[in-house]
């Protein structure tokens, strides 16, 4: 094997070994030997669920105790590459991986690598190759002392390496000086952006400087580390645009949290307010309960009042009907009376004219006592008539007429004229007393049922 072979195995092992760990790190099953660590097939199963971002679907062992089962899980991991992720290899079989083919082991990792790490480089119209070779003369544009034309010459210098490196870390001063890099210092070039590389960018050190100074890197090295290069550009573009998304979001984050507080505030605030609300609510209803019972209440009382006053409307109606009755009755009586009044003043004037008579002349006096005792009796009569209308409630049911009068008839009748006449005379000053006691009686009883009419009739107007 010559020292160019040598060497590009060497890079090879290098490059697909930190390759492979980027993936199966995340499941805890890291290369150390690519020789040997695949002759399993599950570390291969793995890589290529991982790499591809598919689950194989056919049952593999975990745990292969032997060739056999060995050599059954490298055939599932090759007929899942070609036939899921349609991927032609190099032509490696699975006892090229139980059998430790290093060189069939590397060419199928080469045609890997090239698929899912060279092929995939696409600038403006070129891609794999062509199009990292563009990359390159894009990123290193402009600095000192670099010419991009090729893989195999324009690399040999480093000065390619470190204008990579300092466009990667943004000419910062602190992490690489790109004016310590000369033309005339190739090996010195080479030795610091190789560790610039590896420090800063994360990049495996696939190359010795030596190797490369003398031309005994072939071109497929070459590619295979400057294609590190582009990929870790790629990466961090990628983080940084992942970076101002996570900052973006974070911003919505905060921004959104500020809101949510504002609206948990104002939830808290509303909850207040409600709360207050209720509170004034019950009250309003408290109020209202007791409104309705003071309107209840009130309206039982004018219901109740208005019954009263019907009540009194009524009372006063009657007393107003008794009062009209009653002074027609007064009227009456009062006509009564004076009526009375003037036929006792002419029983009055009568009688004393037929005493001046009787004194003067005693036939006269006998005829005029006839008369006279004629006239008393009708007198005395129309007296006791008046007296039953006027005090019927006090008189019994005695016939005056049938039995009062016959009998003051037969004692006046037993005496002299004399006598006759006293008797007549007590008699009339006896009826006279009690028919003006009686027509007394009657005026105060009509003053005070004139009060009592005048008094409700002021109650009615109230």
């Amino acid at each position: 094997m010559s020292a160019s072979e040598k060497g590009w195995e060497k890079v090879q092992i290098r490059a697909f070994t930190a390759w492979l760990n980027g993936y199966l790190e995340q499941r805890s099953m890291p290369v150390e030997n690519i020789h040997t660590d695949m002759d399993d097939g599950v570390r291969l199963i793995n890589f290529l669920e991982l790499l591809s971002s598919k689950k194989v679907q056919s049952k593999w062992n975990p745990k292969p105790p032997s060739r056999i089962q060995k050599i059954e899980n490298l055939h599932i991991g090759l007929t899942f590459l070609d036939k899921d992720l349609k991927v032609k290899t190099s032509g490696a079989s699975a006892e090229d991986f139980a059998d430790h083919n290093l060189k069939m082991i590397l060419g199928f990792f080469y045609t890997l690598y090239k698929r899912y790490r060279i092929a995939t480089i696409k600038v403006q119209d070129k891609s794999s190759e062509e199009g990292l070779l563009l990359w390159c003369k894009q990123k290193t544009e402009g600095y000192r002392d670099v010419e991009i034309e090729n893989f195999r010459h324009s690399f040999k210098d480093g000065m390619a390496f470190g204008a990579l490196c300092d466009a990667y870390l943004e000419s910062n001063k602190e992490t690489i000086d790109y004016d310590k890099f000369q033309k005339g210092q190739p090996l010195d070039n080479l030795t610091s952006a190789f560790e610039i590389a590896t420090k800063h960018l994360g990049l495996p050190k696939l190359l010795d400087e030596a190797d490369v100074l003398e031309g005994n890197i072939d071109e497929r090295s070459m590619v295979l580390y400057v294609s590190l290069f582009f990929h870790a550009f790629t990466a961090k573009d990628a983080q940084r645009a992942a970076d101002a998304e996570k900052n973006k979001i974070e911003l919505q984050v905060k921004g959104l949290q500020g809101t949510l507080e504002e609206r948990a505030r104002m939830a808290a605030q509303l909850e207040e307010d409600n709360k207050s609300l209720r509170e004034r609510i019950s009250a309003l209803e408290r109020e209202l309960t007791e409104e309705r019972g003071a309107r209840e209440f009130a309206e039982s009382e004018i219901e109740r009042l208005r019954a009263e006053l019907e009540k009194e409307k009524e009372k006063n109606r009657e007393l107003a009907a008794k009062g009209s009755k009653l002074e027609a009755q007064v009227f009456s009586l009062e006509g009564q009376v004076s009526e009375m009044s003037e036929k006792f003043t002419a029983l009055e004037r009568k009688g004393k004219s037929d005493k001046d008579k009787l004194d003067g002349d005693s036939a006269v006096q006998t005829k005029g006592l006839n008369v006279l005792k004629q006239n008393l009796e009708e007198h005395l009569e129309d007296l006791h008539r008046w007296q039953a209308y006027l005090d019927f409630d006090k008189i019994s049911d005695v016939d005056f007429a049938g039995e009062i009068r016959p009998q003051i008839l037969a004692d006046i009748t037993k005496d002299n004229f004399e006598t006759q006449l006293t008797k007549l005379s007590e008699k009339l000053e006896k009826e006279n007393g009690e028919l003006l006691a009686l027509l007394k009686s009657k005026e105060a009883e009509k003053s005070t049922n004139a009060a009592r009419e005048a008094e409700k009739k002021a109650r009615a107007k109230n």
